[in-house]
C-alpha cells in the first residue's frame, strides 16, 4: 500500500475538469479524470477511489446515473462523492440521500479541498 490518496474528477466541461485535477493534485492526490458519466463508471470498475467529485448534467450518462450505479454496485463508494453541481442539496436528497457532500457552482476551491481531504481522509460524517 503506498499510502497515495486517489481521486476521480467526473465532469463534462474541460475547464473544470482540469481545474479541480490540479487543485487536487497539487494537494497530492493522484487524480484521474471522466468526461462523461459513462466513463466514470468504467473507471470506478477498475480502481477503487478515496474521493469522487461528480458533476451531474453530462452527456451519454449523467451524474444521477452514476449515483445509482454506485449504490447498486459500490455503495461503499458513496460516502466518497462529492456532488459538484448548480442545483442545490434539496434536489440531490431527494434523488440519492446517500451522498452526504454536496458543493454548489460556483463553488469555492478551499471548500471543494476541503470536503476532498474530508472524504479522502474518513473523517466523519
Amino acid at each position: 500500500m503506498t499510502g497515495e490518496r486517489r481521486a476521480l474528477v467526473v465532469d463534462d466541461d474541460a475547464s473544470i475538469r482540469i481545474l479541480v485535477t490540479r487543485i487536487l493534485t497539487r494537494n497530492g492526490f493522484v487524480v484521474e479524470s471522466a468526461r462523461d458519466g459513462a466513463e466514470a463508471i468504467e473507471k470506478v470498475l477498475e480502481h477503487d477511489y478515496d474521493v469522487i467529485t461528480l458533476d451531474l448534467m453530462m452527456p451519454r450518462i449523467d451524474g444521477f446515473a452514476v449515483m445509482k450505479y454506485i449504490s447498486e454496485h459500490r455503495p461503499e463508494l458513496l460516502r466518497k462523492v462529492i456532488v459538484v453541481t448548480a442545483y442545490g442539496p434539496n434536489v440531490i436528497e431527494k434523488v440519492c440521500p446517500s451522498v452526504v457532500r454536496i458543493v454548489e457552482k460556483p463553488f469555492d476551491l478551499n471548500a471543494l479541498l476541503a470536503e476532498a481531504t474530508a472524504r479522502a481522509d474518513n473523517e466523519p460524517i
